[in-house]
């Protein structure tokens, strides 16, 4: 309103500030030209006076002096102001509508529905006023940067087939450290010892290293011992996640390092890595190393013992989590034991002794009688037990992974490319990164769970959960996998920075 009465001075050539008699004279034009527009029926039964209409019945409507329609009521002998007692009748979907909601919400610091409506009745009447101050609030930029919710997320996909596929043992390996751990010196100071964790996604075996450090040279190493002794994996997985502790920088710099790329390749492995900020994309790894660090609290506590003697004790734990139970252990003697990822890898638990029906080699007399017929049968024995152990691990623990539902019935999404969005993260909300969305990433369901976002720093991956919608249009229609990408990337990227720093300034200025 205020900047259209400046057009109006300058072209008149006026200078200075508006005047309240200039500011009514605006405000009255658009209350006529707005009941003018919405209520013409309304206007035409308060003239001719015998032609009465609903409208005019329910809100005992008037012209006032200035022809504008106002609406009556009891509080005729009420001590307060005129403006109230007789507010202005406004349409609620009108343009004028949306300004004064606006305008009212700003003066009251954008506080809540209740609030507004109240201020807004001490002068307007607007019908329908919660649902139509409700959707317009819904919408106030400054509001969902503080109280917004993030993008629905759908419902869980299937497992995927790493998880679920018939293939050797660490196929598929996960990879995560662990927070520092302080180890005593043959100095009695201290230094920090970090464990390096390998799991393979069907058998759920665990492979544990203790490392010195987190540089490139001391990884490569681990990983050697690690083929060495299990096997060498085809995919290896791991977070792309940048977290506050103190070694959130090495571990990215040694995630994302060339030299360990080019290693990796020579073996033949390739490194793939989760969403940044989306932890429960790897839960089958994060899993164990939450088991892995309890362990060592029960077991050490506050003690402060040597590198050795913590490298013995993960080695320990490594053996206890392999003699895990993965399926439902009964309490009937009859039944067989529970499945472990040991009865897997070596067809017996690590932590028992070998079974009574295989040939034991421990005694002298087994040892000079070992020919080449019985290594054989020796042979075929653990191959036929390791078989029926994988033939438990398809009947039992493959249909007890189906047990898990949490569908929520409702896999509508509005998210799409070109959306302005802020990121969440580990810090007070008024500071979080604002982006826009350059790429949806779908499952095979059809269904975007994870974006690409371009940031004023580069682009980046964030799980939809973690995305907080800036512009919720009621126009939003469900995303569409056919465009999901857009066609200049290079362009998409500048024009999404020129968005971005308008979108802050004003934030910068309040």
């Amino acid at each position: 309103m205020y900047r259209f009465i400046n057009n109006c001075r300058n072209n008149d050539k006026l200078t200075g500030n508006l005047s309240v008699n200039e500011i009514q004279t605006a405000s009255t034009s658009w209350i006529r030209d707005s009941q003018l527009r919405k209520y013409p029926d309304v206007i035409e039964s308060l003239n001719n006076k015998s032609e009465k209409n609903a409208l005019v019945k329910q809100l005992r409507l008037y012209m006032d002096k200035m022809n504008i329609i106002r609406c009556g009521g009891r509080i005729n002998n009420a001590p307060i102001d005129e403006s109230a007692k007789f507010p202005v009748l406004i349409p609620n979907k009108d343009r004028f509508c949306k300004l004064i909601v606006m305008d009212a919400h700003a003066k009251n610091f954008h506080s809540g529905l209740e609030s507004t409506v109240t201020f807004i009745r001490q002068s307007y009447w607007i019908p329908s006023i919660r649902q139509c101050v409700k959707s317009i609030l819904r919408n106030c930029v400054t509001c969902r940067k503080i109280t917004g919710k993030p993008y629905h997320t759908p419902d869980p996909p299937p497992l995927p087939s790493d998880r679920l596929n018939d293939s050797p043992p660490f196929t598929v390996t996960g990879v995560d450290f662990t927070g520092a751990l302080h180890v005593r010196t043959k100095s009695n100071s201290t230094s920090k010892a970090y464990i390096c964790l390998f799991t393979c996604a069907n058998t759920r075996d665990v492979h544990l290293e203790i490392v010195e450090d987190l540089t490139e040279q001391t990884f490569i190493l681990a990983f050697r011992r690690f083929t060495s002794r299990k096997s060498l994996p085809k995919i290896m997985m791991s977070d792309n996640c940048t977290t506050h502790t103190a070694a959130a920088k090495e571990i990215e710099m040694l995630t994302k390092s060339t030299s360990i790329q080019e290693q990796l390749n020579i073996y033949g492995t390739q490194w793939k890595f989760i969403p940044k900020r989306a932890p429960w994309y790897g839960g089958w790894w994060e899993r164990l190393i939450g088991l892995t660090k309890n362990c060592i609290k029960k077991v050490l506590g506050r003690a402060l013992v040597t590198f050795r003697v913590l490298e013995t004790i993960v080695i320990e734990i490594e053996a206890i989590l392999n003699d895990r139970p993965l399926t439902h252990v009964s309490t009937d003697l009859t039944d067989d034991e529970p499945l472990t990822p040991s009865h897997l890898l070596y067809g017996r638990r690590v932590k028992t002794l070998p079974y009574s029906g295989t040939i034991n080699f421990s005694s002298e007399e087994n040892v000079q009688n070992l020919t080449h017929y019985t290594a054989n049968r020796q042979s075929s024995v653990q191959k036929r037990i390791i078989h029926d152990f994988w033939n438990r691990w398809r009947r039992e623990y493959l249909t007890s992974l189906r047990e898990q539902h949490r569908n929520t019935g409702n896999n509508t999404q509005i998210i799409k490319v070109g959306d302005i969005v802020q990121i969440h993260d580990d810090t007070p909300r008024t500071v979080w990164n604002i982006a826009i969305i350059v790429k949806l990433v779908y499952g095979r369901d059809g269904l975007c769970r994870s974006a690409i976002l371009c940031t004023k720093n580069g682009t980046t991956s964030r799980p939809i959960s973690k995305l907080y919608p800036l512009e919720l249009l009621s126009t939003d229609s469900p995303c569409d996998s056919s465009d999901n990408t857009i066609t200049s990337t290079r362009k998409a990227k500048t024009d999404a920075k020129e968005k971005i720093k308008s979108w802050i300034q004003p934030f910068r200025k309040t």
